[in-house]
Order: C-alpha cells, then structure tokens, then sequence
C-alpha cells in the first residue's frame, strides 16, 4: 500500500511539473530588418511573457517625405519571434495591436507567418490615433517535440496622397493561447489489473 501512495505521488508531482514547463511564451525578437526598423530605432519587452511589446521611434511616412523622420513615403520593418512552444502543444489564437497616428490618405499593410505555413496578411487605411487590431491569427502549428516556432511578421506604412503622414508606435503581441495538449488513449485496463502492475 506504502508503494502505491508513493508512485501516486510521484505521478502527481510529475504531472505537476510538467504543467508548469507547458506554458507558451514569446522569446526576444530576431533578425529586424528594413527602413522602418534601423538599429537602435526599436526595442521591445515581454519576453519570456504571453504578451510582447515592440515600441518603434522611427517607423513613419509621410508625402512630401521630407515630413517624415524616415525621409520615405514607404517605410517597412520585417522581424522574427520566437516562440517557445512545449511538447503536445500547439498554438491557437493569437492577436496584435498595431497603435499610431495617421493623417490624410494613408496604408498599414501586416502579414503574418510561420516557415512553410500560409501567411495572414491586413491592409487599412487608419486615421488619427488608431488601434488596429488583428485577432483571429489561427496557425495549425503543432509541435510534437517541443521545438520553438519562429513567427515572421512583414509590415510596411505609407503615405498615399499630398499631405498625408501615418507612424507605427508600437505594436503589441498579445497571445491569447489556448494550449491544447496531445494524449494517446492507452486502453481501457481494468482497475484491478492496474493495481497488480504498482505492486
């Protein structure tokens, strides 16, 4: 009986270890790239977190450009996030907020994907202070070894008409995830049979 309660708890604590190592969090972003992301022009929190944050202090267009802190009438930004994914789990939902400001004709272009997946891509055209949200992100990505997911972001502002200027400030990951895990029906042994194999 003192074997029993032991592997009982044993499985508990497992189990209980387990759980906590199935949690889904952002890693530090990679790999940015483009006129709307220069060195030392962005920076970003929330790693290690369900919600990742990316401030941009010079991601604009404006027309005539020369109203721009980029200088561009087109300005776009591509990066990379990790995403650290357990085993048995996929991710299922996920949002970001895009927040600016934008005046006259303008376009906030954001797609979204991962390596060998189909991208989500959004167009709008914002006005004033906006929040854009893109919710729904659904990704088949199951991981069945534990292995990070890279998710790649391509975004891209500009200023259509004479007069017209739009700014990224900043743009918030925000993983609403639903883990959902992987089991294997093992059969159904009856209870009895079960007990003879602890003992």
């Amino acid at each position: 009986m003192k074997r029993i309660i032991a592997l009982v708890l044993a499985a508990v604590i497992i189990l209980a270890a387990a759980n906590a190592d199935a949690q889904v969090y952002f890693k530090a972003p990679v790999e940015f790239a483009g006129t709307g992301c220069q060195p030392s022009s962005y920076r970003f929190s929330g790693e290690g977190t369900d919600t990742l944050s990316i401030l941009f202090s010079a991601y604009d267009a404006a027309n005539p450009q020369e109203n721009a802190s980029s200088k561009l009438q087109r300005a776009a930004c591509s990066f990379a996030v990790p995403i650290h994914v357990p085993t048995g789990c996929q991710i299922s939902v996920m949002t970001a907020d895009w927040r600016g400001y934008a005046k006259g004709a303008t376009e906030l272009f954001r797609e979204y994907f991962f390596a060998g997946k189909e991208g989500i891509s959004k167009t709008s055209n914002p006005s004033g202070d906006f929040t854009e949200r893109d919710d729904n992100l659904k990704h088949e990505t199951f991981s069945a070894y534990g292995e990070d997911m890279i998710l790649r972001i391509n975004s891209s502002v500009r200023a259509i008409d004479n007069d017209s200027y739009i700014v990224a400030d900043t743009v918030d990951l925000q993983n609403t995830l639903v883990l959902h895990l992987a089991t294997v029906r093992c059969g159904s042994l009856p209870l009895p049979a079960i007990l003879n194999l602890l003992l």
